[in-house]
């Protein structure tokens, strides 16, 4: 019977909120609407009397185009004004009665600027001129009017608004005392851990495809999620609620990172947030991989903080780009044993024809000793030009594990020398540009992949001059410094890339050349070396250069790397 009785108090307070808080739902819709339209009116209102002013401010300074704007709008924000129902006894009067007649008086001064703007006659502009002051201070006198309207109006709904709240609080003041203060604490308690659960699980998500990663300001871990055991190796138990990060970071970035961490929670700002870092990772087998971090903060327990990191591995996408290059780089081999060839011919050439000679000339017995030492000598230079030959080119293919300290311009030379026999052969001639200080400059990074770069930048500009069948081969090489890049231009007498094409030049498999001749990897490779590994860009322009007191047009390839 008490449970029945107890049922039925419930039923009947619910009923009562119930109709209180559709009465109060009602009341503000209606508050909320009055307000939004005597917001608009006041509004259009108040801006009648600037529309008007600048009407008298643009035909004073014939701007026709604009006054016939504002004109526009004043007429538009009037017809809007003069219609509206339930116009109050002052509003009406103010508009539509003596002395004032507003009405009118607005629709004539609209006319006139409208003639104004037609015919630009003096009579329109001196009636604006001359009634432009007194109708402003009509138009506030009706702006003050619809003012005071709305707020009688919002005055009695929020009357209304009040006794409802009034009776609202009252019956919850009735049921807290007979209804709910019985269930409270257990409410209480129910409420606080489904807070706690709930506010943490919608800000991270176990079904995440990247790993997530959140520490608190004691630097353990609370979060660590399906993916990042995956990823890393160690289990949930193994990290939750333990100050283990440093198990995952590799030791040259852990004072960093604990830096880093110590100077947000002090100053709740964080260096790196919405931006995508590619850093490093370590596993549980001590591998240490790529990774792409993105950072973010946010609260749990009301006003604590936490730290979440967004994990991707980049270890599949790492292993693809190093077959690219690999591959890149094995397609340029066919092209440097060409220019082995090219190199070698004609100091075996040579060679044969001294040693030739001189057994001819020892066998008729007209050699001397001071021949033969000379033809010994001759063959030592060429033999020792081959050696170096064999020097620039396996240094070419060497691996490079660490940058290095070398000269651009050291570099810029090997990529001509190692394409000079190719050169040669295919009549193209190279003139450079450097700036003085440039032909000393250092850089730290790997000069065998800048090589390999300048190789494919060469190579295209000599495949473009040969298929265009172009008569004088030039390639002109600079090299200077541009605020805080390095900068190296190519450029070929080709007579450049097509507009279709030239956006199109960087994009992998793109080539311009038979299958036969060319992979389209070449100048895709490098655009992703001068980027990934330089943090520098590569692009290119048509551009037309002198050189040798004449005019070429051809293609230009810009080489761009931080200073």
């Amino acid at each position: 019977m008490r449970e029945l009785n107890f049922f039925k108090r419930y039923i009947f307070a619910l009923f009562i909120i119930g109709v209180l808080s559709i009465s109060a739902y009602i009341n503000m819709v209606h508050l909320i609407d009055k307000q939004s339209k005597y917001a608009e009116i006041i509004n259009k209102s108040g801006r009648q009397r600037m529309l008007s002013q600048q009407i008298a401010l643009f035909a004073i300074y014939y701007k026709i185009k604009k006054l016939k704007q504002i004109t526009d709008k004043m007429e538009q924000s009037h017809n809007f004004l003069t219609n509206l129902p339930n116009l109050s006894k002052l509003e009406k009067k103010l508009l539509f009665e003596k002395p004032i007649y507003l009405d009118k008086r607005v629709k004539r001064y609209i006319k006139n600027a409208k003639s104004f703007c037609k015919h630009r006659n003096g009579h329109s502009l001196s009636y604006i001129l001359s009634h432009s002051q007194s109708l402003s201070k009509d138009l506030d006198k009706l702006t003050n009017a619809y003012q005071k309207d709305s707020e009688k109006k919002v005055k009695e709904l929020i009357l209304n608004e009040r006794i409802i709240l009034f009776l609202t609080l009252f019956t919850l003041l009735v049921e807290a005392l007979f209804i709910f203060k019985p269930a409270n604490d257990k409410i209480k308690e129910k409420t606080e851990e489904l807070i706690k659960e709930k506010s943490y699980e919608e800000t991270i998500s176990e079904l995440s495809p990247t790993a997530i990663i959140a520490i608190e300001e004691n630097q353990k871990i609370r979060r660590y999620n399906k993916h990042a055991q995956k990823i890393f190796g160690y289990t949930k138990d193994e990290m939750i609620g333990k100050d283990n990060l440093y198990l995952i970071i590799p030791d040259k970035y852990i004072k960093k990172h604990k830096e880093a961490v110590k100077r947000f929670f002090e100053t709740n700002k964080m260096k790196y947030s919405k931006q995508h870092l590619e850093v490093e990772g370590k596993r549980k087998n001590g591998d240490v991989f790529s990774i792409r971090l993105s950072l973010a903060s946010a609260f749990f327990k009301g006003d604590q903080k936490i730290v979440i990191a967004n994990i991707t591995d980049l270890s599949e996408e790492k292993e693809k780009d190093r077959m690219l290059l690999r591959q890149s780089r094995t397609a340029a081999l066919g092209e440097m044993i060409g220019n082995i060839a090219h190199q070698w011919r004609q100091p075996l050439s040579s060679i044969k024809t001294i040693t030739s000679g001189i057994k001819l000339r020892k066998k008729m017995g007209l050699i001397d000793d001071e021949e033969l030492e000379k033809g010994m000598s001759k063959i030592m230079e060429y033999t020792d030009y081959l050696s170096q030959t064999i020097s620039d080119f396996r240094s070419f293919f060497a691996k490079e594990h660490h940058k290095e300290s070398f000269r651009i311009a050291d570099v810029v030379y090997r990529a001509v020398s190692l394409s000079d026999a190719s050169f040669k052969n295919n009549h193209i001639s190279v003139e450079y540009d450097f700036e003085k200080d440039m032909i000393s400059a250092r850089y730290l990074g790997y000069p065998n992949e800048l090589t390999q770069v300048l190789l494919n930048i060469l190579n295209n500009a000599k495949d473009a001059m040969v298929a265009q069948n172009i008569k004088e081969r030039l390639v002109k090489i600079y090299l200077f410094k541009k605020k805080s890049f390095y900068e190296i231009q190519i450029c070929d007498s080709g007579g450049g890339v097509s507009e279709n094409l030239i956006l199109k030049i960087f994009d992998p498999y793109f080539t311009t050349k038979h299958q036969s001749q060319g992979t389209g990897m070449g100048l895709y490779m490098s655009s992703q070396i001068i980027k990934e590994h330089f943090n520098g860009d590569l692009s290119v322009s048509n551009k037309e250069f002198c050189a040798e007191d004449k005019s070429f047009y051809g293609a230009c390839f810009k080489i761009s790397l931080p200073a």
